[in-house]
């Protein structure tokens, strides 16, 4: 996992790319069922942290 030292600009591309690369696999219709989803409650609990971390990298870039 990248460390909570990386540059703003270039989290927040890395955050854009996945998040684009989890839309397109939504979208996209399941060629096999996957083994072990993981239960919705936590992805959104992870994608919240990461959102937080993001915010927190720009906050303190901007001050």
């Amino acid at each position: 996992m990248a460390d909570e030292t990386d540059d703003p600009d270039i989290a927040a591309s890395r955050l854009e790319a996945a998040l684009e690369r989890i839309a397109q696999r939504a979208a996209a219709p399941a060629a096999e069922p996957v083994p072990t989803p993981l239960p919705s409650a936590e992805i959104s609990d992870r994608l919240d942290s990461l959102i937080d971390r993001l915010r927190g990298a720009l906050a303190g870039k901007a001050g």
